[in-house]
């Protein structure tokens, strides 16, 4: 019984990590505003850590621009959501639970940690939104979807330039 209990969830870790890894194909308007959410509140957890933990000055002022943008972005989801009439479950709206890794780091190793997420974070995002821009069904959150893109596509060659340069922190 252990055995089965163990495999069902570790098969369930398995496909929610691979889940988190790949933008999901749904192009559904609420769908896609309930994971824009998730992504957005999981961007300003993260940026109020960087502002806190980070040691690098550019880490630090990346992540108080993701606090800024994406608490600005998420007003005008949730304003889009009501327009729309979509409803919204509470766990999406609900400041997320930090990530353990990353709020037990410091130093080096959270910078390099922090920037890692962000990159593969906001490469997962601009799929997703790319995705909804171009094959969503609802025409008022595809305009928000292609609104957004610029300054989600300008977050990912930030990060991906930060970490380019921080790049021999990954080795250590």
């Amino acid at each position: 019984m252990k055995k089965i209990i163990l495999f069902i969830f570790s098969t369930g870790l398995l496909l929610s990590t691979a889940f988190a890894q790949a933008p999901d194909p749904d192009t559904t308007a609420r769908h896609f505003i309930i994971m824009a959410s998730i992504g957005n509140l999981q961007e300003i957890n993260s940026g109020k850590l960087a502002t806190q933990k980070a040691i690098r000055m550019d880490v630090k002022s990346f992540g108080q621009m993701m606090v800024t943008d994406h608490s600005d972005a998420q007003k005008k989801l949730l304003e889009l959501a009501k327009t729309e009439g979509i409803s919204i479950p509470t766990a999406a709206t609900d400041t997320p639970p930090p990530d353990l890794n990353l709020s037990k780091a410091s130093g080096d190793d959270f910078d390099r940690m922090y920037i890692h997420n962000m990159v593969s974070g906001h490469r997962s995002t601009v799929n997703m939104f790319e995705n909804y821009a171009v094959n969503g069904k609802n025409s008022d959150v595809k305009a928000f979807a292609q609104q957004m893109l610029p300054t989600l596509k300008n977050h990912l060659s930030m990060i991906k330039g930060i970490d380019e340069k921080y790049k021999d922190l990954a080795a250590k």
